[in-house]
């Protein structure tokens, strides 16, 4: 039964004739209404917990309309974010200043017949609303995908059954079901990881593993002129398979290398010829370098700068040269103290929220130059809020030495 069309009072043509009494007080002609008149009343079964309101953006709105997924990913501990397939959006409560009330078959406009005999139709109001959920577009949260990928990094396939090595490992559904970020967001964080999946899981590799399985790469260009001609990737994998899974020979030649080209090459396979095709890949030299700074700052605390870059020096490919812009947001030196110190200091490690991010920042050193702080607050910048209105906002400018510098709005505890 259609609740709608049941006229709650006892009478039709009484309830008619209030309609035309009224449209009389108002010295309204019926001709200029439409034929039908809508009668709204409350529901005697108001549920006002019922219905929620979201508002969308076009981007949402449009993804909707178009089939795609739109998912709310969160634990019972986050804030609830709506992802799209590439983008975040944090879903914020607001207050409606009059209250809305919610009517699901009230008809507008050119809906409604324009002629024919006068007649009611009644509408419920099924809910009222005094609130609804706005969406803010936000940075992906990706703090949590690389803790939960640091509890279980691999470290080759021996050791896969040692009890150290038994912990969580996540499938991309995982991933997706604990990271507040569209999939898109979470691949280009993967990638950024520098994560692999291994028989259906994503891991990170375990740094003294990355290590001895690069300088085994390393070793192999160097016997074989691979840094000046290229690393022939299937020559390589074909060595190397033995010490280490293909899979991860490849994803690690591709994390610091570049393809250069492809050749062609014909053998022989049962009387028959086949053409193989050969993909060079040549060593990343500002790659290469990150990495071995890396390696010898990770467990050094503060390092003496002037030694840092000779022994920094002597660790690289011969060829290679080092520098410090190679290792922004890596690293942090100390220009003031005698000496010269610098020490690892990654941007990865910092706090994902703007505010704790600083605060994290000018409890370490107290005046940042825009130079040494940019690498360290460049990813949280935005379409609309670059570097300099982050600190506009976050930061206090100030001259010291003749050079500006910023320090924290607050003190920092």
């Amino acid at each position: 039964m259609d609740t709608d069309n049941v006229n709650p009072s006892s009478s039709v043509e009484r309830t008619l004739i209030e309609v035309e009494a009224v449209l009389e007080f108002a010295k309204v002609e019926r001709k200029e209404i439409k034929a039908v008149t809508q009668i709204v009343h409350f529901s005697p079964d108001l549920d006002n917990d019922s219905v929620c309101l979201l508002e969308l953006d076009s981007a949402v709105l449009d993804a909707l309309n178009q089939g795609d997924k739109v998912v709310i990913r969160g634990d019972k501990e986050d804030g609830a974010v709506l992802c799209t397939k590439n983008k975040s959006y944090d879903i914020k409560g607001a207050e409606i200043s009059n209250a809305m009330l919610i009517m699901p078959n009230l008809q507008f406009g050119d809906s409604l017949p324009e002629d024919g005999p006068a007649q009611l139709q009644f509408r419920q109001v099924t809910s009222t609303l005094h609130s609804y959920y706005e969406l803010r577009q936000c940075k992906p949260k990706l703090k949590k995908l690389k803790t939960i990928l640091e509890e279980n990094p691999y470290n080759g396939w021996e050791n896969e059954e040692d009890p150290d090595h038994l912990g969580n490992k996540y499938t991309m559904n995982d991933i997706l079901n604990l990271v507040q970020a569209s999939e898109i967001e979470i691949g280009l964080a993967l990638e950024k990881l520098h994560a692999v999946e291994i028989d259906g899981f994503w891991r990170i590799l375990d740094f003294e593993f990355l290590t001895q399985v690069l300088n085994h790469i390393i070793q192999m260009c160097e016997e074989n002129d691979w840094l000046n001609t290229g690393i022939p990737m299937e020559e390589c994998l074909n060595i190397l398979q033995e010490l280490f899974p293909r899979k991860v020979l490849e994803h690690i030649i591709k994390m610091y290398a570049d393809k250069v080209g492809s050749s062609s090459n014909c053998e022989e396979e049962e009387d028959e010829p086949l053409t193989i095709d050969i993909d060079y890949y040549r060593l990343n030299e500002d790659k290469i370098c990150r990495f071995f700074a890396e390696l010898n700052l990770k467990e050094a605390g503060k390092f003496n700068l002037k030694d840092f870059l000779s022994v920094w020096q002597k660790c690289v490919p011969e060829g290679m040269k080092t520098g410090l812009y190679q290792i922004e947001g890596m690293a942090l030196v100390d220009q003031n103290s005698t000496p010269e110190t610098i020490m690892y200091f990654n941007v990865a490690d910092l706090p994902e929220e703007v505010e704790g991010r600083f605060n994290f920042l000018f409890r370490t050193r107290e005046k940042w130059s825009l130079e040494d702080i940019t690498p360290f607050i460049s990813d949280l910048a935005t379409e609309t809020t670059d570097v300099k209105a982050l600190l506009t906002k976050y930061a206090r400018a100030s001259t010291h030495n003749g050079i500006k510098v910023y320090n924290s709005r607050k003190s920092v505890t």
